[in-house]
């Protein structure tokens, strides 16, 4: 019976080109409104287990056939997933019966809330199978902030036990942003390893920019205190910066989005990613996989960045920035300062704990070096003064 290699966490999809993602939107339902949610066209609408078998075969007959990939990935999305567990759980023992003759793992990313005794006891038989990727956003007040309720009872303790290497994933909103530092500590002094992402769509501002960078230096100074922390991803990013007038590093698509991912909707329909569908953009303006040409640098970097020193580092969508600005390059600027914030203190964090390091291996020594190099750069930079694009010409050089 074929499988993936067992104990991965789901993000190491990222360092594996071999393998093909495909999505199946299971559902268009949800048992929660959060306020940073960027689905606006939910309905009360499920995947047959026929269709998800269909598509699933198919793409495992793609996955035999094209040189470029060895491995299938299924990930089940919503909505919220689990609100159609049956079909996850029929599927799953599908593949584990051996339905079809590629290696295989299947995920789900969902908001925690509806995992029963019941669902709880069919994860541990097949935890090998499927991984859960839980959605969490820090103490009880910040999940009532975003999520609208505290009426469920989410166990970390489950998650942590079944995929132990599994971070939880917390989304940062403007109401939540001033209680960042505390959130992300209440999950990682319990033993869980947590992420976090800015929230799309929202109208950060400076003051925003200002209170960002104040909070990561809490959580810097917190893990330079404290080796036992895990710093969060945004402080461990390689800063990727240059000190450079054009493109001598182009803006390239960073996600896997209509070449080695395919999203399918509940009726069969085929995307680019799970952006692109009508959960997102609603039935008229949905945009089918072959209507974009995925990976063309003309058609994903914004011209506005072309300068910009920041401009690999900063994160870019262009599912969200087709939702919300009409067009795949067109990055949102309010996020400049944000992003400016975020480099600096991760810079700091970074070149201030290897200074700590007795004996540096090679790659500590080139990890400082590459944060030294581009905080020459960013030190130049004042978050309040400066105006993104942040190019050699507004610099204090």
């Amino acid at each position: 019976m074929p499988k993936i290699i067992k104990n991965q966490t789901i993000w190491e999809e990222e360092h594996s080109a071999r393998r093909r993602m495909c999505m199946l939107m299971i559902t268009h339902a949800c048992n929660l409104n959060c306020s940073y949610c960027y689905e606006t066209h939910k309905q009360n609408k499920y995947m047959s287990v026929e269709q998800a078998k269909s598509i699933i075969s198919k793409e495992a007959q793609f996955v035999l056939k094209d040189k470029k990939f060895d491995e299938l990935q299924i990930d089940f999305m919503g909505g919220e997933p689990l609100m159609n567990f049956t079909l996850i759980k029929e599927i799953v023992e599908w593949l584990e019966n051996g339905a079809i003759d590629v290696p295989w793992l299947c995920f789900a990313s969902t908001n925690a809330t509806l995992i029963s005794e019941e669902i709880k006891l069919w994860l541990h038989e097949h935890k090998e199978s499927i991984i859960l990727g839980a959605s969490y956003d820090g103490s009880k007040n910040m999940q009532l902030t975003n999520r609208g309720t505290d009426n469920y009872t989410i166990d970390l303790d489950f998650f942590h036990e079944l995929w132990p290497e599994q971070e939880f994933q917390m989304t940062i909103s403007k109401e939540t942003l001033p209680n960042l530092a505390e959130g992300v500590l209440y999950v990682q002094r319990k033993g869980y390893g947590i992420s976090a992402s800015l929230a799309q769509g929202i109208e950060w501002d400076l003051n925003d920019a200002l209170l960002y960078r104040e909070q990561l230096c809490l959580l810097k100074d917190a893990y330079l205190a404290d080796s036992k922390l895990t710093p969060l991803n945004k402080l461990r990013r390689i800063v990727d910066v240059f000190n450079l007038p054009s493109y001598e590093r182009e803006q390239l698509q960073r996600c896997g989005a209509g070449l080695n991912m395919v999203t399918y909707d509940i009726d069969g329909n085929c995307y680019g990613c799970h952006m692109f569908t009508p959960l997102v953009l609603g039935n008229q303006n949905a945009l089918p996989i072959e209507n974009v040409e995925w990976g063309k640098l003309e058609v994903m970097a914004d011209n506005y960045c072309k300068d910009c020193v920041l401009r690999c580092f900063c994160p870019t969508c262009p599912g969200f920035n087709y939702k919300y600005r009409g067009h795949f390059s067109n990055r949102d600027k309010r996020w400049c300062p944000m992003v400016l914030a975020e480099a600096m203190t991760a810079c700091e964090f970074q070149i201030e704990r290897i200074a700590m390091i007795e004996n540096l291996t090679m790659q500590d020594a080139e990890y400082g070096k590459t944060a030294l190099t581009a905080y020459k750069i960013l030190q130049q930079l004042d978050i309040e003064k400066n105006k993104s694009p942040y190019t050699v010409a507004c610099m204090n050089i």
